[in-house]
Protein backbone atom coordinates (compact mmCIF):
# COMPACT_ATOMS: atom_id res chain seq x y z
CA UNK A 1 0.00 0.00 0.00
CA UNK A 2 2.88 2.36 0.75
CA UNK A 3 4.24 1.92 -2.79
CA UNK A 4 0.88 2.88 -4.30
CA UNK A 5 0.69 6.06 -2.21
CA UNK A 6 4.20 7.09 -3.27
CA UNK A 7 3.39 6.49 -6.94
CA UNK A 8 0.23 8.59 -6.62
CA UNK A 9 2.18 11.44 -5.03
CA UNK A 10 4.83 11.33 -7.75
CA UNK A 11 2.21 11.42 -10.49
CA UNK A 12 0.43 14.33 -8.82
CA UNK A 13 3.65 16.37 -8.48
CA UNK A 14 3.98 19.27 -10.95
CA UNK A 15 5.78 18.19 -14.11
CA UNK A 16 7.36 21.61 -14.53
CA UNK A 17 9.11 22.14 -11.23
CA UNK A 18 12.51 23.80 -11.34
CA UNK A 19 15.02 22.12 -8.99
CA UNK A 20 17.30 25.20 -9.06
CA UNK A 21 14.46 27.44 -7.84
CA UNK A 22 11.34 25.67 -6.53
CA UNK A 23 9.43 28.98 -6.51
CA UNK A 24 9.86 29.32 -10.28
CA UNK A 25 7.54 27.55 -12.74
CA UNK A 26 9.16 26.66 -16.08
CA UNK A 27 7.03 25.19 -18.89
CA UNK A 28 6.61 25.21 -22.69
CA UNK A 29 4.75 28.11 -24.26
CA UNK A 30 1.49 27.43 -26.09
CA UNK A 31 2.03 27.25 -29.86
CA UNK A 32 -0.69 28.52 -32.19
CA UNK A 33 1.01 27.99 -35.59
CA UNK A 34 4.27 26.95 -37.22
CA UNK A 35 5.20 27.71 -40.84
CA UNK A 36 8.47 26.60 -42.43
CA UNK A 37 10.19 28.84 -44.96
CA UNK A 38 12.85 27.18 -47.14
CA UNK A 39 15.41 29.74 -48.26
CA UNK A 40 16.80 29.78 -51.80
CA UNK A 41 20.41 29.29 -50.85
CA UNK A 42 23.16 26.81 -51.49
CA UNK A 43 23.02 24.61 -49.49
CA UNK A 44 19.31 25.06 -48.68
CA UNK A 45 18.53 26.56 -45.28
CA UNK A 46 15.23 26.86 -43.45
CA UNK A 47 13.42 29.13 -41.01
CA UNK A 48 10.34 28.57 -38.87
CA UNK A 49 7.75 31.29 -38.32
CA UNK A 50 6.31 30.45 -34.90
CA UNK A 51 3.30 32.10 -33.29
CA UNK A 52 1.94 31.42 -29.85
CA UNK A 53 1.37 32.67 -26.32
CA UNK A 54 4.06 33.16 -23.70
CA UNK A 55 1.45 33.31 -20.97
CA UNK A 56 -0.03 35.79 -18.51
CA UNK A 57 1.40 39.12 -17.33
CA UNK A 58 4.00 37.43 -15.08
CA UNK A 59 5.34 34.96 -17.65
CA UNK A 60 8.62 35.70 -19.40
CA UNK A 61 10.38 33.93 -22.24
CA UNK A 62 13.10 31.70 -20.76
CA UNK A 63 14.79 29.90 -23.66
CA UNK A 64 14.59 28.62 -27.23
CA UNK A 65 16.54 25.43 -27.89
CA UNK A 66 16.99 23.28 -31.01
CA UNK A 67 17.96 19.66 -31.49
CA UNK A 68 18.36 17.88 -34.80
CA UNK A 69 18.62 14.18 -35.51
CA UNK A 70 18.72 13.31 -39.21
CA UNK A 71 15.61 14.74 -40.86
CA UNK A 72 13.90 15.57 -37.56
CA UNK A 73 14.22 18.98 -35.90
CA UNK A 74 12.83 19.68 -32.41
CA UNK A 75 12.48 23.21 -31.06
CA UNK A 76 11.60 23.75 -27.41
CA UNK A 77 10.43 27.20 -26.33
CA UNK A 78 10.11 27.67 -22.57
CA UNK A 79 8.58 30.35 -20.37
CA UNK A 80 9.06 31.04 -16.68
CA UNK A 81 7.08 32.73 -13.94
CA UNK A 82 7.00 32.84 -10.18
CA UNK A 83 4.79 30.00 -8.98
CA UNK A 84 2.84 32.06 -6.41
CA UNK A 85 2.65 35.33 -8.37
CA UNK A 86 -0.67 37.10 -8.80
CA UNK A 87 -0.73 38.16 -12.45
CA UNK A 88 -2.80 40.06 -14.97
CA UNK A 89 -4.64 37.78 -17.35
CA UNK A 90 -3.47 39.66 -20.43
CA UNK A 91 -1.83 37.20 -22.83
CA UNK A 92 1.73 37.91 -23.95
CA UNK A 93 2.12 36.93 -27.58
CA UNK A 94 5.07 35.16 -29.17
CA UNK A 95 5.79 35.81 -32.88
CA UNK A 96 9.28 34.98 -34.13
CA UNK A 97 11.15 33.70 -37.16
CA UNK A 98 13.71 31.15 -35.99
CA UNK A 99 16.65 30.11 -38.15
CA UNK A 100 16.75 26.32 -38.20
CA UNK A 101 20.36 25.32 -37.58
CA UNK A 102 22.34 23.51 -40.26
CA UNK A 103 21.66 22.95 -43.93
CA UNK A 104 18.80 21.03 -45.52
CA UNK A 105 19.84 18.97 -48.55
CA UNK A 106 16.99 17.73 -50.79
CA UNK A 107 14.58 15.63 -48.75
CA UNK A 108 11.56 15.54 -46.48
CA UNK A 109 11.87 16.90 -42.93
CA UNK A 110 9.72 17.10 -39.81
CA UNK A 111 9.78 20.07 -37.45
CA UNK A 112 8.33 19.79 -33.95
CA UNK A 113 7.84 22.95 -31.90
CA UNK A 114 6.59 22.23 -28.36
CA UNK A 115 4.78 19.17 -29.70
CA UNK A 116 3.25 20.82 -32.79
CA UNK A 117 4.45 18.90 -35.84
CA UNK A 118 4.82 20.15 -39.41
CA UNK A 119 6.54 18.68 -42.46
CA UNK A 120 8.58 20.41 -45.17
CA UNK A 121 10.49 19.39 -48.25
CA UNK A 122 13.62 20.85 -49.84
CA UNK A 123 14.72 20.43 -53.43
Amino acid sequence: MRRLALTTLLLAAPACSNPADPDLLVEPIEIESVEVLVLESSPPQAQAHVRGFIGDGCSELKSVEQQRTGNSVTVTILRQRERAAICTQIAKLYDAVLRLEGSYPPGRYVLRVNGIETFFTTQ
